[in-house]
């Protein structure tokens, strides 16, 4: 009996698992993010300590290609394919190693330091037709005046913003 029900159980991870792993495919290959020269972004940093590292890129080119991915399949529809196409990207903040080494790798958050993204996108139909296209720049002037519940985690937390208000703006509209 138990080695029935664990068997059973067994099963239930595997399909679940697989269900996931296919589902999450099936998404990845809906959203291409793209970045032209990434490392001569104006402020595409995320440590205090000097220019960008190959790390830093990878690193921020993945977390913003993904969180695009998570937005943008709540308002594609079926067979839609967006293409994202960054050129410059300034997060929001600076890193401000003046203030010493306990603070060299945190962010501050002024009124001047707003983010800004330049990006050309292309949104394409099940058959390959262009639905929509464009070239975005986007500004928060305010984002240090803005109320949002927390994100899920505060890293970038400005900038993620600014995508997924510009992605619910844009798309909400072509979701049937």
């Amino acid at each position: 009996m138990k080695s029935l029900q664990l068997l059973t159980f067994g099963i239930c991870v595997a399909v679940s698992t697989l269900a996931y792993a296919a589902e999450k495919k099936a998404t990845d290959n809906r959203v291409t993010v793209t970045y032209a020269e990434p490392e001569k972004f104006t402020d595409f940093n995320s440590s205090g300590f000097g220019s960008a590292t190959e790390s830093d890129l990878k690193y921020l080119t993945e977390y913003f290609a993904d969180h695009i991915e998570e937005v943008a399949k709540r308002y594609l529809t079926a067979g839609e394919h967006l293409e994202v196409a960054f050129s410059d990207i300034d997060l929001a903040g600076r890193f401000e190693p003046e203030h010493g080494p306990n603070l060299q790798n945190v962010r501050i958050f002024r009124d001047i330091t707003f983010p800004r993204m330049k990006f050309t996108f292309r949104l394409l139909g099940s058959d390959g037709q262009v639905l929509a296209e464009g070239e975005r720049k986007l500004i928060n002037m305010n984002y240090n005046m803005d109320i949002r519940p927390p994100m899920g985690d505060t890293e970038f937390r400005h900038d993620k913003a600014l995508l997924t208000d510009w992605l619910r703006s844009e798309f909400k509209k072509t979701k049937s």
